[in-house]
C-alpha cells in the first residue's frame, strides 16, 4: 500500500522542467519531488506504474507516495505556473535523492576515467533498463535526456537510478497497442553506454542474463499488477479495468515480449 504524505511548510523551489514539479518537505521532514494536476491525469498514472514496475524488476528508483498540497504551502513566486486547481487531487511524490546527480553530457568526461567507473556499483543495470524502457515503450530516456540520477551517498559506490516514467506506453497510447521504441529514443544507443561496455568481454553473458531476468521480472510484474493498480487514486478519474485490460494485452503478450528481446539484442549490436 502506498504511503500518502501531507506537506509541512510553504514550498519555495519549483523545477524548470516541462513538468514544472516542485520541491516539497512533508510531515515525514523528508523532501520530495512533486507531480501535480498540471499534468494529465494518464501521465501521472505511468509515473506511478513506472516507478513501480521498475521496483519490481530490481532497479534503483527513489521511493515514491502520494502527497496532499495544502494551498497555503504553494510558492508565491511561481502561482501564474502553479496553480492552487492542480493540487485539488493527490500529487505524485518521488524521494528527492541528495548527493545525486542527473546523468547528462557533463558527466561523460568523468565515465571516460576509469577510476570513476570502477565506482559505478550497478554498471550491467544501464542494459537492463535499455531493456525495461523497450518493454514499456518509453520514448523519453535517450541521449538527449538519460532520466538518470546518479546516485553518490556513498563515496566509493555510485549507483544509476530511473525516473521520470510519463512517457511510458509511447506517449500514453496504450490504448492504440504498444510499439517498439527507435534507437533514438533508447538508453542503449547512446556514448554513455558504448563507453561503459565498448571493452567489457564478458557483455555476451551481461546480456545474456538480462534476458533471462527479463522473463522472470515480467511474470512478477504480471503478478503484482493487480496489487499496483489498487495503489492509483480514484481521484484522479481513471478507468482502471479498461487500463488493465490494455495492461495485460499489451505488456504480457508473449509474442512481443519476444520481440522486446530480439530488439534488445539489435540494439545492442548494433551501437556497442
Amino acid at each position: 500500500m502506498i504511503e500518502v504524505r501531507e506537506t509541512l511548510f510553504k514550498s519555495e523551489h519549483m523545477f524548470t522542467t516541462g513538468d514544472n514539479p516542485l520541491l516539497v518537505t512533508c510531515t515525514d521532514f523528508s523532501d520530495w519531488v512533486c507531480k501535480h494536476g498540471r499534468l494529465s491525469a494518464s501521465t501521472l498514472f505511468n509515473e506511478m506504474m513506472g516507478s513501480n514496475f521498475a521496483r519490481v524488476w530490481g532497479l534503483r528508483t527513489p521511493p515514491i507516495c502520494l502527497i496532499n498540497v495544502a494551498n497555503s504551502h504553494l510558492p508565491d513566486a511561481h502561482l501564474n505556473i502553479i496553480q492552487p486547481a492542480f493540487f485539488q487531487k493527490p500529487c505524485f511524490g518521488s524521494f528527492y535523492l541528495k548527493n545525486s546527480q542527473v546523468v547528462d553530457n557533463t558527466l561523460l568526461p568523468s565515465f571516460r576515467k576509469s577510476s570513476f567507473r570502477k565506482k559505478i556499483a550497478n554498471r550491467s543495470d544501464l542494459l537492463k533498463i535499455g531493456l525495461f524502457d523497450i518493454w514499456l515503450g518509453n520514448e523519453d530516456r535517450h541521449r538527449g535526456n538519460s532520466n538518470l540520477l546518479l546516485d553518490q551517498r556513498e563515496p566509493n559506490h555510485y549507483y544509476f537510478n530511473v525516473f521520470d516514467h510519463g512517457a511510458i506506453f509511447n506517449s500514453n497510447a496504450l490504448h492504440y497497442g504498444l510499439e517498439l521504441i527507435t534507437e533514438y529514443e533508447s538508453i542503449i544507443c547512446t556514448e554513455l553506454t558504448k563507453i561503459l561496455f565498448s571493452k567489457i568481454r564478458s557483455l555476451t553473458q551481461i546480456v545474456d542474463n538480462i534476458v533471462e531476468e527479463f522473463y522472470l521480472c515480467i511474470e512478477n510484474c504480471e503478478q503484482e499488477l493487480d496489487n499496483i493498480l489498487q495503489d492509483i487514486p480514484l481521484q484522479w478519474g481513471l478507468n482502471l479495468v479498461n487500463l488493465e485490460e490494455l495492461l495485460r494485452a499489451n505488456l504480457f503478450d508473449p509474442e512481443r515480449n519476444k520481440n522486446c528481446e530480439n530488439h534488445f539484442r539489435a540494439l545492442i549490436q548494433a551501437s556497442i
